[in-house]
């Protein structure tokens, strides 16, 4: 959740790191906009192309009906943090029409939060379901899920998925509420981001003092955020991934009676640097964040990397919350730009300035979109830690005021009527989209260590290994065994530039208390490598330098002794050749008794095969070629891949022209959008007829046939054993106007086919091209086809014969 520079949004305890494969963004397709919004725009005399967008239906107040997120967009997210009350559900409104906390209608996306006692997860380390316990299962982060079923549903079925890879969600929260992320999905970096929003109980009476407690924010996290299974290497924890508040509100300061100023309203940015003096990070073994701003509790005020930077002073801002307000975020390589309503493209001014300091990499990196709705916590009960008092009046619902301070509690200052005014609890979005400069941004040249035989291919397993690229994910994890210490990049200057500071606050008892290591690495049985490190120490010591396997029972392919002293010293180790093949790490000990309160620099790491075999290298890029006659991921139609590795817009002499339409050509041989469902394109460019309501079968509700139903889906149980020959049959399933099937399917192998047919007619073919990492919930993805058919009968999904028998599970198929 965004925070304050004291309150941690994604804390490093209990953070899974899990080292993964880079893959291929997957294309995205072109969605038509709402009337009078533009694809390109102009800021500052410089073009923009519109990247990516969701409009949640289309116009604001259009009458669309309900519908489902957009999975290809989004996430949901369930996890505890910053002692908040809520627990984040699965719950949809399509489907769950009495208690949903997520709903795309009439153009816009309502996360609503709700009063209610709801167990989500419990967390406990198992490998087989039977550690447990009654109605436990043990899912594929190797965390148990026990359902405690409170209120006569199983938690696995309402409560949004937790990876592990964070803080576990709390049992027996208060609220339910919604969050949605677009992690592995939506990432870039840079550019120009628009949202129009309106913040909960903006249906009240103008003028009327909302309740407190509520904590919606609409923000950003680095896309190297630790998390279990993903498509990009995701391996640092909050905050080395840096966050950015776009908006967080903080509801209880509209009450003018604890909040006289009214800065509801805030920006800020959280980032972990190289400490200064005075910075509790200065303490040994201590660490924080540095800010951005000093909304909302005159926090660092900095935003600047450069130790003794620049402070800002930007306490928040008073808006009308009963209104819909639309942001704007610019973001360069020099900094950021906060606008609220009088926008860049316009010619508005921003309500806010921050510069990006050299040591603040966390910001010149892809990030991805987070939208929820919060009840409670740190910011909605602002200042429940120690608010200054006089009186009791001055305190959330007259908590005591006792040695001036409020005695309030995370939970105590919430005093929302529920059955009168639950139903505003909500934080609605009509749209965001997201804009890339056609010009493109600078990015870090890759650094000599990528390409170790200088043929001009990357051949070096280990990305970023100067530490000077624009992805900082791969700066390097420190592990300890009885030790401690802190690490983050710093910009050393001259001809190093940017390399990894590592401080040993405790030396731990052995060398290996402090580890320095990048681990993950698949290695080959029978090929050679070669492994190098450039290190220097603040007092002359032998470090010892290990490839070992990077899981138990940690056998070790090669050691040596490097003698490091205060000069910089190139440790190379001996080649070595694995007898297995497996994943491994790279580990630098860098503890013992005798090192308390030193430091160790880290530069040019090196393991490659000594036949030099080309590495694909995407640092930096969400497109374009990985230097190994690969890609680094997909454009959306209508824009190509820059020469910055990112998409922007598709060099044309003509000129697409959409003014007024929502569907139609665009005059350049493209479209303005389709329509769905049943409904046509008419001449003036505007969908006409009635589209369905989007319907979701689920599969545990079809008759099986040599499969059967277990617990573990997103949504519900889900169907496994599905093999060639096998089928799930809905039947009196109305299929006019429905043209996609979406099937929410796991496995841990590519390839699965299945047919959908129609009363015994073919109508599409869903196939699983990537292996999803697992067959249970988080380890599920979507796989769609287009589909046309129409009227009432059968609808089964057929399996086609696999070579590893089972074809994949399957959690639901949504119609739309």
């Amino acid at each position: 959740m965004s925070c304050s520079v004291w309150v941690f949004a994604l804390g490093a305890v209990g953070c899974v790191v899990e080292d993964v494969p880079e893959t291929s963004e997957p294309a995205q397709s072109v969605e038509p906009l709402e009337p009078g919004a533009s694809r390109t725009l102009t800021i500052s005399g410089q073009p923009f192309t519109l990247t990516w967008d969701d409009d949640f239906g289309g116009a604001l107040n259009g009458g669309q009906a309900k519908s489902f997120l957009n999975t290809a967009n989004w996430t949901k997210e369930n996890l505890g943090v910053n002692y908040e009350q809520q627990a984040y559900t699965n719950r949809e409104c399509p489907d769950n029409p009495t208690n949903w906390n997520y709903c795309v209608e009439n153009g816009k996306l309502t996360l609503l939060a709700r009063q209610e006692r709801l167990d989500c997860v419990v967390w406990q380390q198992c490998t087989t379901s039977s550690q447990c316990g009654t109605n436990g299962t043990c899912a594929a982060t190797g965390y148990c899920v026990y359902d405690q079923n409170r209120n006569g549903k199983y938690d696995h079925e309402e409560c949004a998925p937790s990876n592990g890879a964070s803080n576990p969600p709390g049992n027996g929260t208060t609220y339910s509420s919604g969050r949605i992320k677009s992690d592995e999905k939506v990432e870039f970096r840079y550019g120009y981001i628009e949202f129009r929003a309106r913040m909960p109980f903006a249906d009240l009476p103008a003028g009327a003092i909302p309740p407190n407690g509520m904590w919606p924010a609409i923000w950003l996290l680095g896309a190297n955020t630790a998390i279990t299974n993903g498509g990009r290497d995701d391996s640092s924890g909050w905050p080395m991934s840096g966050e950015i508040d776009i908006m967080e509100y903080s509801q209880i300061r509209e009450n003018p009676a604890l909040f006289p100023t009214n800065e509801a309203m805030g920006f800020n940015a959280l980032w972990r640097e190289y400490p200064e003096a005075g910075e509790m990070a200065a303490a040994s073994g201590g660490w924080q964040a540095n800010a951005c701003s000093d909304w909302p509790n005159h926090g660092d005020a900095k935003c600047d990397g450069d130790v003794g930077g620049a402070r800002v002073q930007w306490p928040g801002r008073t808006i009308d919350y009963h209104q819909w307000h639309t942001w704007g975020f610019l973001w360069d390589e020099n900094g950021f730009k906060i606008y609220i309503d009088n926008l860049p493209q316009n010619g508005g001014t921003p309500v806010g300035t921050f510069t990006i300091g050299d040591n603040a990499t966390e910001f010149r990196q892809p990030v991805y979109l987070l939208l929820n709705n919060a009840v409670g916590g740190e910011l909605g009960c602002l200042g429940w830690s120690g608010r200054s008092c006089t009186s009791s009046a001055q305190c959330a619902n007259g908590a005591a005021c006792s040695g001036g301070k409020c005695q309030e509690t995370p939970g105590s200052c919430v005093n929302i009527d529920w059955a009168a005014h639950g139903d505003k609890a909500k934080l609605e979005v009509d749209y965001i989209r997201w804009y890339h400069r056609n010009s493109g941004y600078p990015q870090a040249a890759r650094a000599a260590c990528q390409d170790n035989n200088g043929d001009g291919n990357p051949d070096n397993i280990i990305r970023n290994c100067g530490f000077n690229e624009d992805f900082t994910y791969h700066r390097t994890d420190l592990f300890f065994e009885g030790g401690g210490g802190l690490t983050d990049v710093i910009n050393e200057g001259g001809t190093r530039g940017f390399v990894q500071w590592v401080r040993v606050d405790n030396g731990g008892s052995q060398p290996y208390s402090v580890q320095i290591r990048q681990e993950g690495f698949p290695l080959s049985a029978g090929t050679t490598y070669a492994w190098k490190v450039d290190l220097k120490s603040s007092v002359a010591r032998t470090i010892t330098l290990k490839v070992a396997q990077s899981a138990s029972p940690w056998g070790v392919l090669s050691t040596f002794n490097c003698n490091v002293g205060t000069g910089w010293t190139t440790c190379t180790g001996p080649n070595f050749t694995p007898t297995a093949a497996g994943t491994y790490k790279f580990e630098i000990d860098a503890g013992g008794t005798a090192y308390n309160n030193t430091q160790v620099y880290v530069d040019n790491m090196y393991l490659g095969a000594t036949a030099n075999v080309c590495q694909p290298d995407c640092t930096g890029k969400l497109c374009g070629n990985d230097g190994c006659g690969g890609t680094c991921g997909a454009c959306r139609s209508g824009t190509t891949c820059s020469t910055w590795g990112q998409c922007t817009a598709s060099t044309s002499t003509c000129t697409p022209s959409c003014s007024g339409k929502t569907c139609g050509s665009d005059g350049c041989g493209g479209s303005c959008g389709t329509c769905s469902g049943s409904s046509t394109c008419n001449s003036s460019g505007q969908c006409v007829g009635t589209a369905p309501t989007p319907v979701r079968k689920e599969a545990e509700s079809a008759t099986l046939t040599g499969c059967f139903a277990e617990a573990g889906g997103d949504s519900g149980s889900k169907v496994v054993a599905f093999e060639g020959g096998d089928t799930l049959c809905w039947s009196n399933v109305t299929m006019t106007g429905f043209t996609t099937a979406t099937a929410h399917v796991g496995a841990p192998y590519p390839s699965g086919q299945a047919q959908l047919k129609f009363n015994g007619t073919v109508i599409g073919t869903l196939t699983l091209s990537t292996a999803t990492g697992g067959w249970s919930s988080p380890n599920l993805t979507n796989i769609s086809t287009a589909i046309s058919a129409s009227g009432t009968g059968t609808l089964c999904l057929a399996g086609l014969t696999h070579p590893n028998g089972w074809i994949y599970s399957v959690d639901y198929l949504d119609l739309k």
